[in-house]
């Protein structure tokens, strides 16, 4: 599989796309994570406050109606970026998806928002 055949198959475009996203320590351990997020055409601004990023983003997700579980998560670095693989499930049903980014948080984001778009598919 070439690396856009891979691209297009766990990381693909799709009706949600991450415009801005912002992370601020709060109290006790946990983040605020602010999202601009379209969704087909409209755009939402969200935020949640969870122990991290991923559990951030999840809640984020589910409050637009795309939310996903994570199954499984691995990560590698691939020269200056991180990368994040996810096997993700929703309603009985399991994709894989993948995300890169400067950060394992960043990649994870990415990767979440690519398990969504595979669920909306």
């Amino acid at each position: 599989m070439s690396t856009l055949d891979f691209d297009r198959t766990y990381a693909p475009d799709g009706d949600i796309t991450l415009q801005t996203l912002s992370m601020e320590l709060d109290r006790a351990d946990t983040v605020t994570c602010r999202a601009r997020i379209t969704r087909g055409r409209r755009s939402h601004d969200l935020a949640a406050t969870a122990t991290g990023p991923i559990g951030a983003m999840t809640e984020i997700l589910y409050a637009l109606g795309v939310g996903v579980e994570i199954v499984s998560l691995s990560q590698e670095r691939d020269g200056d970026e991180t990368v994040v693989y996810l096997l993700c499930e929703r309603d009985a049903r399991r994709v894989r998806s993948y995300g890169r980014g400067r950060t394992g948080d960043e990649a994870a984001v990415n990767a979440l928002i690519a398990g969504a778009n595979r669920f909306t598919a």
